[in-house]
């Protein structure tokens, strides 16, 4: 299914148990798992080439033009359950979560329609704890004009890696020593939804619907599966309810109880 998974945490959880109880696979759009540049980072990272992380963070400072938001549902809370966030970033939350750790605290702010005229944020910034000790910072926004690639840079006591759009764009470590295999080509020729939704690349949707196909056929769990959406989800909520609160959300004390937002 399209991410998100839900716009709250009971039906992300009822949609679980269903699948569950039916025997049946649920996966999550996340296709940036699918990404040759993010399949190199996942085995670097499982083989320590950047050290301890240290900060991970993504940037998704994007631009949509009026005529995006005209449907009603668009920016809707009922319908899409926010804005930037939830609808354009969740796929940095689901790599960060992916690649790092799971997150533990965050503190966020936003702003509300500061360009478009929609009732959920259009800008939305937030500090992040993450379980393993390493602190990050996601921003989010569709109301930078022209819009700029999205990227995730993590830093770790060996090195540092980026990455923009769909590439790897810099892999800078003390030991150069390719034990994870040779890193994809740098480049800066991205593909990127920034500015037009039509933009984004299609091989890492057709990789991840393909791997789907696979998990139905071989009875096995997709890699993007329910709970890995409901995590995603889950920080998306925490931060939300942080800029409400106007105060730090911990995400692990509210997973005894999966209360609506």
């Amino acid at each position: 299914m399209q991410k998100p998974i839900a716009t709250n945490l009971e039906t992300a959880r009822a949609m679980i148990d269903l699948a569950h109880k039916a025997r049946s696979q649920l996966g999550v759009v996340s296709q940036h798992r699918f990404d040759d540049a993010t399949l190199f980072l996942q085995r670097a990272l499982s083989n320590n080439r950047l050290g301890t992380i240290l900060e991970a963070d993504a940037y998704v400072k994007w631009f949509r033009d009026d005529n995006y938001y005209a449907r009603p549902i668009k920016g809707s809370w009922r319908t899409e359950g926010g804005g930037a966030l939830i609808n354009q970033a969740i796929h940095q939350v689901d790599l960060l979560l992916h690649l790092i750790s799971p997150i533990a605290a965050v503190n966020g702010t936003w702003q509300l329609g500061a360009r478009h005229r929609i009732e959920s944020e259009d800008i939305v910034n937030a500090l992040l704890s993450y379980e393993s000790g390493a602190t990050g910072v996601i921003q989010a926004a569709t109301a930078f004009w022209p819009g700029y690639t999205e990227r995730i840079e993590i830093h770790g006591t060996k090195g540092t890696a980026i990455l923009s759009g769909d590439r790897l764009t810099t892999w800078d470590v003390q030991d150069k020593q390719a034990d994870a295999g040779d890193p994809p080509p740098l480049e800066n020729d991205v593909a990127s939804g920034s500015s037009d939704p039509m933009a984004i690349a299609l091989i890492s949707f057709e990789r991840q619907f393909q791997d789907f196909a696979d998990a139905i056929r071989d009875n096995r769990e997709p890699p993007v599966n329910g709970e890995a959406g409901y995590r995603a989800l889950e920080v998306v909520l925490a931060i939300y309810e942080s800029c409400r609160l106007h105060q730090q959300v911990r995400i692990r004390s509210r997973r005894s109880g999966d209360k609506k937002i």
